[in-house]
């Protein structure tokens, strides 16, 4: 939860003029408990299957501007995947820190693409099977709706982080090309602002817009899945196992 707010907040802030760090945090705390706090697990639901309709259109909408350009942008060198391919093949990545070979983006070569996807294999598998917010909805549903919900959820997941991360950072690549230089430091790309760059480049104001209700969609249904999780343990695990175990309207002889 406290990786997922920080990640928030750096997007908020690189996207927000003037905004601090402390007033981005309350306000996607502010957003998450509240209509948590009023709808329990049954608003999450609810507000997941928002949030999820609108981060495909947004990420569609990204998806269109940076491979086709239908409006004819004209801050957008792109328009084709013949375009980005022609751009990304003129910027030569460092071929030692990242070990591609041949000092390409486009291979698949890559020692330092190896160890992360191999980290995120792990540690995704962790997160699935060890995570309460996971264990949370299954438990809430019927055990075949669950089980084909697992799956087709995990489906439509995958489309999400594949489709808008191979979209922004090819179109970073390109834009970076386009410029003659990196357009962030590397320490901005690993803050995950890549993404908001490219949008902000490309759509304009549009752009910003659009980043900003995505990062908000994803952060909240993440966020009031994991507030869901962490009180059903403090509450079944840990008030009524220890603190109340009882009802107090029991008589005597009763469970």
């Amino acid at each position: 939860m406290m990786s997922l707010t920080i990640a928030g907040t750096a997007v908020l802030n690189s996207l927000v003029a003037d905004l601090s760090p402390e007033l981005a945090a309350m306000l996607l705390a502010s957003v998450i408990g509240g209509y948590t706090l009023i709808g329990g697990l049954g608003a999450t639901f609810y507000v997941s299957y928002f949030n999820t309709a609108l981060i495909f259109v947004l990420i569609l909408m990204l998806v269109v501007e940076v491979f086709y350009n239908p409006f004819n942008n004209s801050e957008n060198p792109f328009g084709s995947s013949e375009s980005v391919f022609e751009f990304i093949s003129c910027w030569k990545a460092p071929e030692e820190p990242m070990g591609n070979s041949g000092g390409s983006y486009l291979t698949f070569f890559s020692s330092g693409g190896l160890v992360f996807g191999i980290v995120n294999i792990v540690g995704n598998f962790g997160t699935v099977f060890c995570d309460q917010a996971y264990w949370q909805s299954s438990v809430a549903a019927k055990p075949l709706q669950g089980v084909w919900g697992f799956i087709s959820g995990g489906l439509t997941w995958f489309a999400i982080p594949f489709t808008l991360a191979t979209t922004m950072g090819l179109a970073y690549l390109g834009l970076s090309s386009a410029q003659g230089s990196p357009l962030l430091t590397d320490e901005d790309v690993m803050r995950g602002l890549a993404a908001p760059l490219v949008a902000q480049k490309l759509l304009g104001t549009t752009g910003e817009y659009a980043m900003l209700f995505l990062i908000l969609m994803a952060v909240m249904s993440t966020g009031s899945a994991e507030v869901i999780a962490v009180s059903s343990i403090v509450i079944y695990d840990v008030y009524q196992a220890y603190i109340c175990p009882f009802k107090p309207d029991l008589k005597d002889g009763q469970c």
